[in-house]
């Protein structure tokens, strides 16, 4: 009887192993439940979070949903906030999110640190997940790398190409997997976007609006984000989402053309309109700002003109819609779960199958950063910028 309750444990698990502790079985099932305990919990992908802000609210909340995931320490310089996070308490940002109970840890097990360099000592963790302001990527990259540790980093990359550079050249030499999390790539609406435009469903696409708008950042750690040294402002922060996305549908443009506003709540490029140039390729222009007043809602939206149709989406008030020349309008069914939740479980999944990450790869980040930088400068200067 007893053999075949341990099978079935090791069939089905914690719940099964669970009853057979209730059933109070001998001391031998209880070791081989033991080593099962042992050997689940080394499959699982151990996280280190560093920056428990808004984003790391965001990607924390991600985490409790993934089945596998085990987040065994946080890292932030108050130790206030990162163990509010800890308590589900979730800091303001221009996107909701809900506070989960997480499925494969116990936040009350979760170690906190203050100190990235003493968190890396921690020999549990597999992957540092960095959601710090931007002008702190760099460091904790390259000091993730040299401990060994698989890294996801929030966008953008870094504030320079120097920098990036530095950060891919630190990830090859320790030969660890680094993703920059280009979320846009994995939101449903887009995913969807990407499919109807590379299988050419509506035909060749002819032209692409995309735009973000979003309240005024006023909830960020010492306000760093409209410190523009820091951020390099909406540009860089905010507008990086639509120009990544570009990049990976369209490719690289030849150039790029920009207006936009500067000064109006930072020091750096508040809002930007940017016109990317392909040589006979579809006529495709992006905007984003931040600038707005506080009651303004966050916006994110996109139109796609096609040969044979159209596809529209508005986060403020319009669902995905698919429009087909002699079909009534569809809206399509799109990928589960949000954005945030499938780049860390792709990203997850790329680690534990040994699979540097293809979706968004580090050269392509730095490609987003680059024309990114080249919108800047075209606004700046009030010319086109050729890449």
């Amino acid at each position: 009887m007893l053999r075949g309750l341990a099978r079935t444990k090791l069939r089905k698990g914690l719940e099964v192993g669970r009853r057979i502790e209730a059933w109070q079985v001998n001391k031998t099932t209880r070791k081989q439940v033991g080593k099962l305990y042992k050997r689940m919990d080394s499959k699982m992908k151990k996280i280190g979070l560093v920056g428990c802000g808004f984003i790391g609210s965001v990607h924390y909340n991600a985490y409790c949903r993934i089945k596998g995931a085990k987040v065994v320490a946080v890292c932030d310089q108050d130790y206030k906030r990162a163990e509010s996070l800890l308590q589900g308490e979730n800091p303001a940002g221009n996107i909701s999110t809900t506070n989960k109970n997480p499925i494969s840890f116990n936040p009350a097990s979760v170690e906190v640190y203050t100190d990235l360099k003493e968190m890396l000592k921690n020999p549990q963790i597999d992957i540092i997940d960095v959601c710090l302001p931007t002008h702190m990527h760099k460091e904790a990259v390259i000091k993730s790398a040299d401990a060994r540790k698989h890294i996801l980093c929030e966008k953008p990359m870094a504030l320079s190409l120097k920098e990036a550079d530095q950060m891919l050249a630190a990830v090859k030499k320790n030969k660890v997997k680094f993703m920059v999390a280009h979320v846009i790539r994995f939101w449903p609406e887009y995913v969807v976007l990407t499919e109807y435009i590379s299988k050419k469903s509506l035909g060749d696409l002819l032209l692409l609006k995309l735009q973000r708008l979003s309240p005024t950042p006023t909830w960020t750690w010492n306000n760093w984000v409209l410190d523009s040294k820091k951020s390099l402002s909406a540009a860089l922060d905010l507008h990086i989402h639509d120009t990544d996305y570009i990049l990976n549908i369209c490719g690289k443009p030849k150039a790029v053309s920009s207006v936009g506003l500067k000064g109006v709540v930072s020091q750096g490029v508040d809002h930007i309109h940017t016109g990317y140039i392909y040589a006979g390729g579809p006529k495709v222009s992006a905007e984003g700002g931040w600038a707005y007043v506080a009651n303004y809602p966050f916006r994110m939206a996109f139109n796609a003109l096609f040969e044979k149709g159209a596809i529209e989406y508005d986060s403020m008030n319009c669902k995905m819609k698919v429009y087909e020349k002699g079909r009534p309008a569809i809206t399509p069914v799109l990928p589960k779960g949000d954005g945030y939740l499938r780049e860390i479980q792709y990203f997850l999944k790329c680690v534990e199958t040994d699979r540097c990450p293809s979706i968004v790869t580090p050269k392509e980040a730095r490609e987003s950063l680059r024309i990114t930088l080249a919108e800047i400068n075209s606004m700046e200067n009030g010319k086109p910028v050729v890449l």
